[in-house]
C-alpha cells in the first residue's frame, strides 16, 4: 500500500497571512504530484484554528498571527491543489489542531495493524517543511519504524529556505528518504534525485552534472558560509568582500555565499567589461538579485594602454616585444585583478578568489589574474559541486547557475576549449576513474599547469631567520 500525505496546502500558508514566495513556488509541483500519484490513498490535512480560542493557546502566544481560522478563505485548500485532488479522486481531508496530528497517525496505525510490517510506503509533501511536515513525518516514523517514508523536497517549502534545508537534514538523520532536493524550475519535470545517494543536475545544454558519491550541497553551502564568517572575523571583521562579478556561476555563487555570511551590505561587486561584454546583463542580474552594491569599471582603456605602451616600447638589442595570442588572452584578467585590488584598498576590503577546484587543477585560470585573491570559498569544490550548491540558493537566478561556463576571452565555452566535459573532469578528480583518452587529456593539463599551483620559488640562503 502507498499513501500520500498533502500537508496544509492552505491559502493562508501560500499567499495569505503566513505565505511566502517559496510556498507559492511549489503549488504547481504539488498539483502535478497529486495528479500523477499512482498509490492507494491521498490524505490532505488542514491546519485548523478558531478565532475565539487561538490567542489563548501556546501556539497563539508564540505565533500571534491569525491564520487558518475555520470558515475563512485562509483555511481552505489552495484552488489548484483542490482541483488536482478532485480530478485524481480517492482522497480524504483531515483537520488537525496542532503541528503533528497524533490522532491521524494513531487512526492510520489501527487501520493498517494487519498489514505486514514494512509493506506500506508513505510519501509526504506540503507546508511547512520545518514545522508540520517534519512533525507528521516523525510521528509516522515512530508509528511505522519499518516502513519507507519519503519527503519530496521539491513539493515542500519551509518558513525560510534555511529552515527548509535544516529540516530536511533532520529528516534524513531519522532514516526518512529525501528526494528532489534540487528543486526544478516551473514547468520542468520532477525527477527523483536522492541527495544522500546520487544527485544529478543538468547544465544549460542538458548535459548531466553527476555526483556519484555522497554529497550534501546544503551542508557544504552552510560549511562555506561558516568558514567565510570565521575568516573575516580573523582577517577583516569590518571589511567588505570585494568580488569580480562576471555573470557566471562561480562569481555569483561566491557573492551569494558572502551575502549570507556577512550581509549584503558588506559585499561589493565589481563588473569589469573589456569594452563591450555581450553578457553584461547577466552580471547586472546577479547584482540585483543579491541586493549587493556594485561598480562598473570598463578596463578597455587600461588593456589598450598597456598594449600601446608595449607597441612603442624603446627597442633594445633584444628586438621588439612580440604580442602573442596567449598574452592578449591573459592581460585582461590581470588588469581585472589589479582593478579589484584598487577598489578593495579604497574601502579596506578583502578580494575574493572565485576559481573552483576543477579550473585550478587543469590550470584554467590566469596566474596573477583570476587565480589570486585574499580568500577562496570554492577552492575545494568542483564545478559540478558549485552548481549543486547554487541550486540550493533560491536568491540566485537559476539560469546563472546552469549557464554554460566560459572564460569570456576566447569566445568558446570552457568545455569546447577542454575537449571534455566538466562532468568527466569532476568524476575523475573525485574517483580517479575516466575513459583512457579523457584521462590522458586531463593528466596532461594537470601536469602542464603544475607551475600555476606551486608557491613562488625562492632561493634558500641557508642563513638563520629568528623573527
Amino acid at each position: 500500500m502507498r499513501i500520500l500525505f498533502v500537508i496544509d496546502m492552505q491559502n493562508d500558508f501560500i499567499d495569505g497571512s503566513l505565505g511566502t514566495a517559496e510556498a507559492v513556488g511549489i503549488v504547481a509541483n504539488v498539483a502535478k504530484k497529486i495528479r500523477e500519484f499512482d498509490g492507494d490513498e491521498i490524505i490532505a490535512t488542514l491546519d485548523t484554528h478558531f478565532n475565539d480560542t487561538y490567542r489563548n493557546t501556546l501556539e497563539g502566544e508564540k505565533l500571534p498571527v491569525p491564520h487558518c481560522f475555520e470558515g475563512t478563505h485562509g483555511h481552505q485548500l489552495n484552488g489548484a491543489v483542490l482541483s488536482a485532488l478532485e480530478a485524481r479522486g480517492n482522497f480524504r481531508i483531515v483537520k488537525k489542531y496542532t503541528f503533528g496530528s497524533l490522532d491521524m497517525i494513531c487512526e492510520l496505525k489501527k487501520k493498517l495493524e494487519n498489514e505486514p510490517a514494512g509493506d506500506t510506503e508513505f510519501e509526504m509533501i506540503g507546508l511547512c517543511t520545518d514545522i508540520c511536515v517534519a512533525s507528521n513525518a516523525l510521528l509516522l516514523r515512530a508509528a511505522f519504524p519499518d516502513s519507507r517514508i519519503t519527503v519530496d523536497a521539491a513539493c515542500c517549502a519551509g518558513v525560510t529556505p534555511e529552515l527548509h534545508d535544516a529540516a530536511l537534514k533532520t529528516l534524513r538523520s531519522c532514516q526518512i528518504d529525501v528526494v528532489n532536493t534540487c528543486r526544478p524550475a516551473e514547468g520542468e519535470e520532477l525527477n527523483t534525485c536522492r541527495s544522500n545517494d546520487v544527485c544529478e543536475k543538468t547544465d544549460a545544454d542538458g548535459d548531466a552534472y553527476e555526483l556519484d558519491y555522497i554529497f550534501d550541497p546544503a551542508a557544504q553551502r552552510d560549511g562555506v558560509i561558516s568558514w567565510i564568517k570565521d575568516w573575516f572575523d580573523r582577517n577583516g571583521p569590518d571589511s567588505p568582500a570585494v568580488i569580480g562579478i562576471s555573470g557566471g556561476k562561480d562569481s555569483t555563487v561566491v557573492a551569494a555565499l558572502c551575502a549570507r555570511a556577512l550581509g549584503a551590505d558588506r559585499v561589493v561587486g565589481v563588473m569589469m567589461p573589456d569594452g563591450v561584454q555581450p553578457d553584461i546583463d547577466d552580471s547586472k542580474k546577479a547584482v540585483k538579485a543579491l541586493g549587493i552594491k556594485a561598480y562598473t569599471v570598463n578596463i578597455a582603456d587600461a588593456t589598450g594602454g598597456v598594449l600601446n605602451a608595449i607597441d612603442v616600447a624603446e627597442l633594445t638589442n633584444a628586438g621588439p616585444v612580440t604580442v602573442t595570442k596567449q598574452m592578449l588572452s591573459n592581460l585582461p584578467p590581470r588588469i581585472r585583478m589589479t582593478t579589484l585590488y584598487a577598489v578593495s584598498q579604497s574601502m579596506n576590503g578583502r578580494v575574493a578568489n572565485t576559481c573552483n577546484l576543477s579550473e585550478t587543477m587543469i590550470g584554467w585560470e590566469t596566474k596573477w589574474g583570476d587565480a589570486v585573491g585574499d580568500f577562496s570559498p570554492l577552492s575545494g569544490l568542483t564545478a559540478t559541486e558549485v552548481v549543486a550548491i547554487g541550486l540550493t540558493m533560491p536568491e540566485i537566478p537559476r539560469e546563472l547557475v546552469v549557464k554554460a561556463p566560459s572564460d569570456g576571452l576566447c569566445g568558446r565555452t570552457d568545455e569546447d576549449a577542454f575537449g571534455f566535459k566538466y562532468a568527466q573532469l569532476d568524476h575523475y578528480l573525485r574517483s580517479g576513474e575516466a575513459d583512457p583518452e579523457v584521462k590522458e587529456q586531463i593528466d596532461a593539463k594537470i601536469r602542464g599547469s603544475a607551475f600555476k599551483r606551486a608557491p613562488i620559488a625562492g632561493y634558500d640562503s641557508g642563513l638563520p631567520k629568528r623573527a
